[in-house]
């Protein structure tokens, strides 16, 4: 009778714990409908094709969709305001670079930071910039730009793709640094911007080598230098910032992640970064990045957590500096 007892009382805890602990399957039925994912600048920039290459192998793996939405607009403040103010139902995610980063540093209007209202969920990508000009400006180096703007203060001008962004930041700490007057002119993305500069009518950009490097083949821009650590095989002949004396210009190479909104839970964070992890290591994703000039990064929810603290601390200075403003 005692052993009866002893038995039923067992199965009972065991009972009580199973209904305490989440259900397998109910963890595993993660997701059940499409997810979207919000690139906050157009389609067919770098950042949207960054973030197919990987989104793309995560619905391969899961077998349900992503929907890689480009909602771009007011410095990625349009796609991200969308995001934050989201069900934090594991359903719609972010895709966060520099610009999102920097831009409560700006605009007053960027009501959403990266670090206080959204949960970090993964970086997944770096890329380098190369400086181009139209073939018709009479430089053919860094120094010589400089050179150059230093003799005609305010008669050059550059293109950027919001104010903050991997367009904008080096072109400030270089005009800073250097002492010189260059006109920046937004643009709504990269591709507009180099169209721009290809016609001549804007005379420098810090831009996306997958993107640029086809002109600069077929000789429509001329490119300078790039901001990576080692120069690009697809264009050797350019040599890198470092090469060319200008290594302390911040901001040269883009980073890009994933964030969720604030409220997400942490098991479908940690769902989504496994995924990351693992499409990034797959050699066809690896195959796309390299394609568009870009490195696979990876990592925990929380090293993005630190790597968004820190960037948001490395840029108040220069966005108070050089006195930067919205757009």
């Amino acid at each position: 009778m005692m052993a009866f007892a002893r038995l039923t009382g067992t199965a009972i805890l065991a009972a009580g714990i199973l209904l305490l602990s989440p259900s397998p399957s109910h963890a595993q039925a993660y997701p059940s409908k499409p997810v979207r994912v919000v690139v906050p600048f157009p389609a067919g920039g770098i950042v949207d094709i960054l973030a197919r290459a990987v989104t793309d192998k995560i619905a391969a793996n899961w077998g349900t969709p992503i929907i890689v939405e480009a909602r771009p607009g007011a410095g990625a403040l349009v796609g991200t305001e969308s995001v934050a103010t989201a069900a934090p139902d594991g359903y719609t995610f972010l895709v966060a670079t520099i610009t999102g980063a920097v831009g409560p540093l700006i605009n007053p209007q960027f009501k959403y930071d990266l670090r206080r209202d959204f949960v970090a969920v993964g970086m997944y990508a770096s890329a380098p910039n190369i400086a181009v000009v139209p073939p018709t400006l009479p430089v053919s180096s860094m120094q010589e730009l400089v050179d150059l703007a230093r003799k005609s203060p305010g008669r050059l001008n550059y293109a950027h793709a919001g104010a903050g962004s991997t367009n904008h930041l080096p072109m400030e700490f270089l005009k800073m640094s250097r002492k010189v007057f260059i006109v920046p002119i937004p643009y709504r993305g990269q591709p507009p911007a180099i169209t721009d500069v290809i016609a001549g009518q804007v005379q420098v950009f810090f831009g996306a080598p997958a993107l640029l490097v086809p002109h600069v083949k077929a000789g429509k821009l001329r490119a300078l230098a790039v901001t990576s650590t080692k120069r690009l095989d697809d264009v050797p002949n350019v040599p890198t910032l470092i090469e060319s004396g200008f290594g302390d210009v911040l901001g040269g190479s883009g980073w890009f992640g994933i964030v969720a909104p604030a409220g997400t839970p942490a098991a479908v964070v940690r769902r989504f970064n496994e995924e990351i992890n693992k499409a990034v290591k797959s050699p066809d994703v690896i195959d796309r990045l390299q394609k568009a000039y870009a490195f696979a990064e990876g990592g925990t929810p929380e090293e993005f957590t630190r790597f968004l603290n820190d960037e948001g601390a490395r840029w108040t200075k220069l966005v108070k500096d050089a006195n930067i403003k919205p757009d």
